[in-house]
């Protein structure tokens, strides 16, 4: 049995080739048609995107003014990073990881200040612009809206005024006077917001390009100028980043007012309509983003509170500046159908689609490029930004996806359900604040923005899903009150 049993064994070798080449010469024969066939079908493809292809297929999108403001966008979102990468790498290696804080901590303090002052008459004149289809009326909202802004520019100065003249945290950092002489120019900063809020609703979208991606020229230029000629000041670099930060966004925000051509006709009655749309409109959004985005912008300022220098606002800012680029995607697509949103009753599946698996695949990327990125061009002395970006990055990506969906509500005018997501939201980053800083420094900071961009995203979700509730309710009722007339 055990010599049958070897002479079996011995013939396995014939068996295998009796039994499984006829089926292996087969298999061949189909992986070469299969391989043949592939080849074909490539070489139809490849055919498909040649360079006269690839042309009409960009000219025919090209014709929809659509395509071309988000390319416009886009494109002006994304030149900006490198030019604000390599504005942080020289200013970093300029200033130092202390004073780098201490320049970080006054750019947060006139944004909050901004957001707090503003006291919605921005998003009032927003609402103005979206309803409105007249190009004469559109400037003299302009004109009222930037009378309104002088106004709250003399609140915003007395306010910074005191505060400069008595915190301790500011004394204690030495920045008090830097603070004080800052003030005058304090209405640019009013101006950016202003700019931004109006431009999306009267659709103004070459303006908006300008004043997001001039300001970043100009720093870029300020920069180089800074460390080439002026490298060998070794006091007083503080004083001198923060100038040419100041003077630059003076300029470019003179330009863009020029270009507007504000119109104070009817002044006094189109001050009247925006007042309205504020009472109806716009202070409940400022309740709520007074709440919410002002709470945020706090964070930075309170880890100056608690360190001993302002190195974490530094790090805190730093992480951040490079997981923004994150929000740009849902921000660009939301910000070009902002006006078409209006007059949808839910935003299109294919749409938010899109923009969810793009937002998801820049996340991947910033984690894989940031940690070679930090180690190669600002040093060890900033190593601890990769670990801070990692954390911030997931809160911005939320925030981002979030604001996607806070533009539809927006475009239909639910301020107050806007208001209730930036109460809840901005309730839970207070509390995130002064329960992880204190005891985790800025990585609380960090962990304070991912928890607040979980909080308003699962809050606008909730509020989405409710409005479109309501807005197809309403279609299917005016359609039955049409069938009845």
């Amino acid at each position: 049995m055990i010599y049958s049993l070897v002479g079996v064994i011995m013939k396995l070798p014939q068996i295998y080739r009796l039994l499984i080449g006829p089926y292996r010469s087969i298999t061949i024969i189909l992986i070469d048609r299969r391989i043949e066939l592939l080849k074909n079908k490539l070489a139809g493809n490849v055919q498909k995107l040649s360079v006269s292809n690839i042309r009409r297929i960009i000219a025919k999108n090209w014709e929809n003014p659509k395509a071309r403001q988000v390319f416009m966008l886009f494109s002006v979102n994304i030149a900006g990073i490198p030019m604000s990468i390599i504005t942080s790498i020289i200013f970093t290696h300029y200033l130092g990881p202390n004073a780098f804080g201490d320049y970080q901590f006054m750019d947060n303090l006139f944004n909050f200040t901004v957001l707090i002052t503003t006291f919605g008459f921005f998003q009032a004149a927003n609402r103005a612009l979206v309803l409105n289809h007249d190009k004469d009326k559109a400037r003299q909202y302009y004109g009222a809206t930037f009378i309104i802004l002088l106004f709250m520019f003399v609140i915003m100065s007395v306010g910074l005024l005191f505060y400069s003249m008595y915190d301790p945290n500011l004394r204690e950092k030495h920045l008090s006077s830097l603070l004080f002489y800052s003030i005058p120019v304090g209405w640019a900063y009013l101006s950016i917001n202003y700019f931004e809020v109006l431009f999306q609703a009267d659709n103004r979208m070459s303006l908006l390009a300008i004043q997001r991606i001039f300001p970043k020229i100009g720093f870029l230029i300020s920069a180089v100028v800074i460390y080439t000629l002026l490298s060998h000041i070794k006091t007083n670099r503080l004083q001198i980043a923060w100038s040419f930060y100041l003077g630059t966004l003076v300029l470019v925000c003179a330009y863009v007012l020029i270009r507007i051509k504000l119109s104070f006709k009817n002044l006094k009655a189109t001050m009247s309509e925006i007042w309205d749309y504020n009472k109806s409109y716009g202070f409940h959004v400022y309740i709520g983003a007074a709440f919410s985005t002002g709470v945020a912008s706090l964070t930075p300022v309170i880890v100056s509170y608690f360190g001993f220098n302002n190195s974490g606002v530094g790090f805190y800012a730093l992480a951040a500046a490079l997981a923004n680029p994150l929000s740009f995607i849902p921000n660009t697509i939301a910000t070009t159908n902002y006006k078409e949103f209006a007059s949808h009753n839910r935003i299109p599946k294919k749409l938010t689609m899109i923009t969810i698996g793009l937002t998801l695949f820049s996340l991947v990327a910033l984690w894989v490029l940031v940690p070679p990125f930090i180690n190669f061009f600002y040093g060890k002395k900033f190593q601890s930004v990769i670990f801070i970006n990692f954390v911030v990055s997931i809160g911005v990506a939320f925030y981002g996806i979030a604001d996607y969906f806070n533009r539809f509500l927006g475009a239909h005018g639910f301020g107050k359900l806007l208001r209730n997501t930036s109460f809840i939201t901005g309730s839970f980053i207070l509390v995130f604040n002064f329960v992880l800083i204190p005891r985790m420094g800025v990585n609380g900071a960090a962990l304070t923005r991912l928890l607040g961009g979980l909080t308003y995203l699962t809050c606008i979700l909730f509020y989405y899903r409710k409005t479109i509730k309501h807005l197809q309710a309403s279609k299917v009722e005016s359609v039955k009150v049409e069938q009845y007339d």
